[in-house]
């Protein structure tokens, strides 16, 4: 039974190091910085990186709960913007069963699992996400949604690719099949009497398995697995802010060797039965030294999920739809960018995307600012 409760609760796993958008008056120009997110308390090397405005607040990362077994890495984070009113946010993933069976169920909602029926990505943010998440807000409508196929693919890749690797070092015991969906929706609402639009989009995983009952037929069991991503802002801010966003999320990179290693921990950790915590501790100091099978398919598969989530902005502004990939040259980090910033540079730790064609970050600085190559 302890697969079944690891089942997909590695998604999402944090320290992290603050390398600093500011939207300059009188230019069309903004100023981020790079974070890097690392998981302190846990493998302690780099989870992921992103672009974070310069005067905006970063807040999170990688948290992880040792009272399971095996331990669950979540990663959650909050950008805030100065007046606290614009916010792009990384929700912790969530943990729910269902199955026909009472026992069952009685053992996973002691084990921290929400009894839920499973249901589509659209479902689940209309019916379950909003309620609870967004009791709070006033008159809110749904003014868009819209189902992510593209998304749920990769998610299901992915999500496939880690079973995988699990098993190859703790086989299941039971037969299963796995299931994604994707979905967004964009809203609007009231809060503290400020009109606000929020875009919130899910991936959902599904593990269906099956159990022999006494009676010679199987029980079957879901656990699913929802994480949801969002940015708001106040309605008069959102066509502003909109550009901010998604340089955010087209930044975002994870590192592929921190999903290979959780899950090969949590596969040891099932299979060996480790329940203390110095010998888990151990265990996870030998897998992070261990050289990682990452090929390019996955790789392909990361990017591309990164990729999907782009169909969430097209329905506010055609300026924004296309993106351009810059070179970062210090850092040899590829960024993305939505189309129209002719010009980006870099002193290794700070980004400046401008559209003039005048406009040079070296005059007057002290700091060597490097333009980034934009790739044809």
């Amino acid at each position: 039974m302890r697969k079944l409760f690891f089942a997909l609760c590695f998604f999402f796993g944090c320290s992290t190091i603050f390398s600093g958008i500011a939207l300059s008056a009188g230019t069309n120009r903004m100023e981020f910085n790079k974070k890097i997110v690392v998981d302190g308390k846990g493998f302690g090397y780099e989870a992921l990186r992103l672009l974070a405005p310069k005067t905006w607040r970063f807040a999170g990362g990688i948290s992880w709960n040792f009272s399971k077994v095996p331990p669950e890495a979540c990663t959650s984070f909050t950008i805030t913007s100065p007046d606290k009113r614009s916010v792009f946010k990384q929700f912790p993933h969530m943990n729910m069963f269902w199955s026909q069976d009472s026992n069952l169920k009685y053992s996973y909602s002691n084990n921290g699992f929400n009894v839920v029926q499973p249901m589509k990505a659209l479902d689940f943010l209309k019916n379950y996400f909003l309620p609870r998440y967004r009791s709070k807000a006033s008159s809110l409508t749904i003014k868009h949604s819209e189902l992510l196929q593209d998304l749920a693919k990769q998610t299901n890749e992915l999500t496939q690719y880690q079973m995988n690797i699990f098993s190859r070092i703790s086989p299941f015991t039971f037969p299963f099949e796995l299931q994604a969906d994707a979905a967004h929706i964009q809203v609007e609402y009231a809060m503290d009497g400020v009109r606000i639009v929020e875009d919130l989009t899910v991936s959902i995983s599904y593990m269906i398995a099956y159990f022999p009952n006494i009676y010679g037929g199987s029980i079957g069991a879901t656990t699913w697995i929802p994480t949801v991503t969002s940015f708001k802002a106040p309605k008069k801010a959102m066509n502003d802010h909109v550009k901010v966003f998604k340089i955010i999320a087209d930044s975002r990179k994870d590192n592929p060797k921190w999903m290979e290693d959780y899950v090969k921990l949590s596969a040891t950790i099932t299979r060996d039965q480790l329940c203390q915590q110095r010998a888990i501790f151990n265990r996870m100091k030998q897998i992070s030294r261990s050289q990682s099978e990452m090929g390019d398919m996955i790789m392909d598969s990361y990017q591309k999920r990164n990729a999907a989530y782009d169909r969430i902005y097209d329905n506010y502004s055609e300026a924004i739809r296309g993106v351009d990939t810059y070179r970062d040259p210090i850092n040899n980090w590829e960024v993305e960018l939505p189309t129209g910033y002719g010009r980006a540079w870099t002193n290794g730790s700070e980004y400046i995307f401008s559209d003039d064609a005048n406009y040079n970050p070296n005059i007057g600085s002290t700091q060597d600012w490097q333009q980034m190559q934009r790739n044809r």
